[in-house]
């Protein structure tokens, strides 16, 4: 009996011994499940922020009605936003070349010239944000209406170390012109740029330049210089046309044509945004803004134009060997205040025409029979105004071409002329439901173009989307139908997300 007590005691001691050694093995076995688990969740993380490139797990938000984003240091970001502009326009021409019925070219006249149309004016997916470091900035917009010119219509990388001094390269914007060509489409207060700009802009370049803001919240200098390509965009149209991609061949295009820009503007009182109206509230509108700014470029190039000048191609690189030499200045400036936006620009440029090879040296300006250089002018206006601040506006626009005339082929007329003097006169209405992220507009314009002789014909800078009819010896002698009238009505939404 006493072995039988025994036992049970000796079993009873034993449980009550090994009840804690298990409790304990059961929490080790615990802590180092979650130990492996923790591991697990670091590994995890450590991967995000691989893919991330080594920054923090990235957040999505809504900034400025575009979506971004964005790593927690801010080291990596992303913005994307889609642009769309659908467009009404009513086209009526009247009186161009309608010489009489006796005449043979009154069969020209183009009064019956109109139309209607609806368009996708412009479709654009833009992308832009910085890498590695808030300092490598990046932007690339896709333009889905380019038609021939490539759907690549900016890719730019920018080092912003400093604020004081940027380094660029990629194709964007040529720096060296107006304000009203660089300010975006998606921010102009009439429904397009003005007849003066289409005439003298520069577009698209690829190229390197500098940039910078020399102040703090007064930029008392902003400035941009560099050197791009120089694309002539027609024979008898001496401005850049750099859109589309080009190889590492040799090629007539851009061999040895450069073309170095500068811009700089001033901020006295305060930036003026980059935006043809004053889209600030009434208080914010109280403070009184304005800027001044000029712009330069050279552009020289190789030119086939027989008209302009004999021209024949050589034989060793295919380069023809005549060229033109084309100095472009712009001043512009720009007043905000109380939801006013005033902005007058004028336009200066100069192009001499010049032979190489066995031609060097001759003018070939004896007797009238070509030119030497021409000098053309532009002016425009335009002055707007928010009468319900941020909501709704009015403006109203006016601008004038004067292109020089030369006399041709040894005529005794001078009626011949590459781009024709213009005017033109609009009004323009606005209502901004979203800002310019979602926008109605309604523009009704009157441009008046006199007719010339035009060297190849048409230039390409015609605003009106129609040809230009020639004008002959006998209109001018009979005064009959020398100008192209062009009355345009248009209703364009615009929406930005």
């Amino acid at each position: 009996m006493k072995k039988h007590w025994f036992g049970i005691l000796a079993l009873a001691l034993g449980a009550a011994f090994a009840a804690p050694v298990s409790a304990q093995t059961e929490a080790e076995r615990l802590q180092q499940e979650i130990k492996q688990l923790r591991s697990e969740m670091d590994a995890l993380k450590s991967v995000q922020r691989e893919g991330a490139g080594g920054d923090e797990p990235i957040k999505t938000q809504l900034k400025k009605s575009v979506f971004s984003w964005a790593t927690e240091d801010g080291k990596f970001s992303f913005e994307m936003n889609f642009r769309v502009q659908f467009r009404v326009t009513y086209n009526d021409e009247r009186a161009a070349d309608a010489e009489g019925p006796g005449d043979a070219n009154s069969g020209n006249a183009s009064n019956g010239r109109d139309f209607w149309n609806f368009r996708v004016r412009r479709a654009k997916l833009g992308f832009k944000g910085n890498i590695f470091e808030k300092e490598f900035k990046y932007e690339v917009v896709l333009n889905f209406t380019s038609g021939g010119d490539g759907i690549v219509e900016a890719a730019q990388f920018t080092w912003a170390r400093w604020k004081e001094f940027n380094v660029n390269v990629g194709q964007a914007k040529f720096a060296g012109q107006g304000f009203e060509e660089l300010t975006s489409s998606g921010r102009q207060q009439f429904i397009d740029r003005s007849v003066v700009n289409e005439m003298f802009n520069q577009d698209y370049a690829k190229g390197l330049w500098f940039s910078g803001v020399i102040g703090g919240d007064t930029p008392w200098v902003k400035y941009w210089v560099g050197v791009w390509n120089g694309v002539l965009k027609g024979n008898g149209d001496f401005r850049n046309a750099d859109q589309n991609r080009l190889s590492d061949t040799f090629s007539q295009a851009v061999d040895a044509d450069l073309m170095p820009g500068l811009r700089v503007e001033t901020h006295p009182l305060g930036e003026v945004a980059q935006d043809m109206v004053d889209y600030r509230d009434r208080e914010a509108s109280k403070k009184v803004l304005f800027s001044v700014g000029a712009a330069f470029n050279w552009f020289i190039s190789r030119m086939n134009n027989g008209d302009l000048r004999p021209v024949n191609a050589s034989a060793g690189s295919g380069r023809f060997d005549t060229g033109h030499d084309t100095v472009h200045l712009v001043l512009d400036g720009h007043l905000r205040w109380y939801g006013l936006s005033v902005n007058i620009e004028f336009h200066h440029r100069h192009t001499e025409f010049h032979n190489f090879g066995p031609k060097e040296g001759n003018r070939i300006t004896a007797n009238r029979n070509r030119p030497g250089d021409m000098t053309d002018n532009g002016l425009s206006f335009m002055v707007g105004f928010f009468i319900l601040p941020k909501q709704f506006d009015v403006a109203i626009r006016w601008g004038m071409v004067d292109g020089d005339e030369h006399w041709r082929g040894g005529s005794t007329n001078k009626f011949a002329g590459v781009i024709p003097d213009v005017q033109e006169f609009g009004l323009a209405l606005g209502y901004y439901l979203g800002g310019h992220n979602l926008k109605i507009q309604a523009d009704f314009t009157y441009i008046t173009y006199q007719l010339v002789d035009f060297i190849a014909n048409s230039p390409s800078n015609v605003v009106t989307g129609s040809a230009f009819d020639d004008r002959s010896g006998s209109s001018f002698a009979n005064d009959n139908a020398d100008y192209l009238n062009v009355w345009q009505f248009r209703v364009q939404i615009q929406w930005i997300f």
